[in-house]
């Protein structure tokens, strides 16, 4: 049984961790926030993938700047473009006047582009200049403006086929699916249900003004029992309809009325697990903490090229030192030597002074 993590991001929000799915997501959030690359985020939707990029901005340098999030889905094309990029444009006196964009607004901090795969096909180019030349021009305007803001695309989409589609730009995928987090749903964190329904009563308690209900063991199980389809959207909304009536047995029967609802003992002939608890596919194998944290179970567990890619950033920014990378990833420098071996890294042939390998001089 893990021992639940809880870490504050904001004055209402925190990121917990019980389970081994959020376990490797924290631990991959921190590993990409000590570089500085875009980050693709994905997810079902409601599982909390603005949570994960709030986690991976506090986590990173960029910490004490601001945190942006744009919702692309629901702006239209021309507002879009404007809102993130700014405009520049002759007022009625006829003096030009600019209005920055999100991009200039989030200055030195994080934007995230929820939805990003929505963007109308003009937008996407732009981000594509902005990824490929570190800069971009207000909508109107001439001049090249620095962008210094990191990047964070959320979709709960299917990008590659999206892009096969030729509804987002194929060089903008391959830039952005580089790093990719994802957000696990619900029924694969089942272990989380009873801490997230406890925080969500209690914030939604402090925001009416009521007393916090008591949450018995029945109804805890039953909520574990259920998949959750809608994921953390569907629980708040559970959690407001129990907190308006606090009717229990109305709440049980909610449940288990529900097709997604697993009922105990159909781990033979049903989708359970024998324990009473859905695994919708989805089985997780225990682990003792120790092996948990290891950067082992990371590339066992995680996206492999996502880790190759953080120490190859390292090793770039250290000048192959392996001892500063060491120390940049927060490993032992006898785990970074297994990676730069697994992952068969070498340094670029500009690092090789006089014949002699920069590999043996770091040794």
């Amino acid at each position: 049984m893990y021992q639940p993590e809880i870490e504050r991001i904001s004055e209402e929000l925190y990121f917990i961790a019980a389970s081994p799915a959020t376990r490797r997501l924290r631990t991959q959030a921190e590993l990409l926030s000590q570089t500085d690359v875009p980050v693709l985020l994905t997810g079902e939707a409601g599982s909390g993938k603005t949570t994960a990029a709030r986690l991976v901005h506090s986590l990173s340098i960029r910490s004490s700047f601001p945190f942006m999030r744009v919702k692309c889905a629901v702006i239209t094309s021309d507002l879009l473009e404007n809102e993130l990029f700014g405009y520049e444009h002759v007022s009625a006196k006829g003096r030009p006047e600019s209005t920055p964009g999100k991009f200039e607004q989030c200055a030195r901090g994080t934007i995230m582009l929820d939805d990003f795969d929505a963007m109308p096909d003009a937008v996407q180019r732009r981000l594509l200049k902005l990824l490929e030349r570190g800069e971009f021009v207000r909508c109107g305007g001439q001049s090249p403006i620095r962008a210094d803001v990191r990047i964070i695309a959320a979709t709960c989409g299917d990008l590659e086929l999206a892009a096969s589609e030729k509804r987002i730009q194929e060089d903008l995928f391959y830039r952005l699916s580089v790093f990719e987090l994802r957000v696990p749903p619900l029924r694969e964190r089942h272990e989380e249900i009873p801490l997230l329904l406890g925080h969500l009563m209690n914030r939604l308690t402090r925001r009416y003004g009521v007393p916090a209900p008591r949450l018995s063991t029945s109804l805890l199980d039953a909520c574990q029992q259920y998949a959750w389809p809608g994921n953390l959207r569907e629980l708040e909304n559970f959690a407001k309809r129990f907190l308006a009536h606090g009717d229990e047995e109305a709440a049980l029967r909610e449940l288990h009325l529900r097709p997604d609802y697993e009922s105990p003992g159909r781990g033979e002939n049903g989708n359970g697990n024998g324990d009473g608890r859905a695994t919708n596919g989805h089985p997780s194998t225990p682990h003792t903490p120790e092996e948990q944290s290891s950067l082992k179970l990371l590339v066992r567990n995680a996206k492999g090229e996502a880790e190759r890619g953080a120490i190859a950033n390292a090793l770039e920014q250290t000048h192959w030192n392996r001892k500063a990378a060491a120390r940049l990833l927060n490993v032992s420098y006898r785990a970074l030597l297994y990676k730069i071996q697994e992952y068969h890294l070498a340094p670029p042939v500009s690092a090789r002074v006089f014949g002699i390998d920069v590999m043996r001089q770091a040794k």
